[in-house]
């Protein structure tokens, strides 16, 4: 199934519709959510991206992320990827802004707004988007990207150590 997005400016402005394929394939801005989360021992759930994925398979990233769809907002983008990818519904008042990133190679020319998901989840991951959950502090992750950077998505190794200073509740 084709997904559509909405295809944006350099100032985030609707210009244009785009599928995701076009999108990818010529460099299109276009818009994405990034969403940190607290898992039930209190570290950040880190998800590994399943081997189907057409960008980054098998690499480690955000606990979860995805497109901004045709005329959704980012907020809604957040909530629809969160049951999605981790079967967790989340309320607005549970997502906390980090971090507005403008497009760029490392993060696939999106504009990302980067969200902490206020207290903690219990994720059930969707096995074909997710192929493996684990449950980092932010010290563990810190030193698993300095020795293994090659097992992290570049969007995660560019964005978490801006995103990390805005954390409220994930240690």
């Amino acid at each position: 199934m084709t997904e559509y997005f909405d295809w944006v400016d350099r100032h985030d402005q609707p210009i244009g519709v785009t599928s995701r394929e076009d999108a990818h394939k010529f460099k299109l801005f276009h818009r994405a959510v990034h969403l940190y989360a607290k898992g039930p021992n209190g570290g950040m759930i880190l998800q590994k991206r399943s081997l189907s994925k057409d960008v980054e398979p098998g690499l480690w990233t955000v606990s979860c992320s995805g497109h901004v769809d045709f005329e959704e907002t980012y907020l809604e983008a957040a909530r629809r990827e969160m049951q999605e990818e981790l079967g967790c519904t989340v309320q607005e008042d549970q997502i906390h802004p980090l971090l507005v990133s403008d497009p760029c190679l490392e993060n696939g020319y999106e504009f990302v707004r980067s969200y902490e998901v206020l207290g903690t989840i219990d994720a059930q991951p969707d096995p074909s988007e997710i192929s493996e959950i684990c449950e980092r502090s932010l010290t563990d992750i810190d030193q698993w990207i300095q020795e293994s950077p090659d097992e992290f998505a570049s969007s995660f190794r560019a964005l978490f150590p801006l995103a990390r200073k805005g954390f409220i509740e994930i240690r």
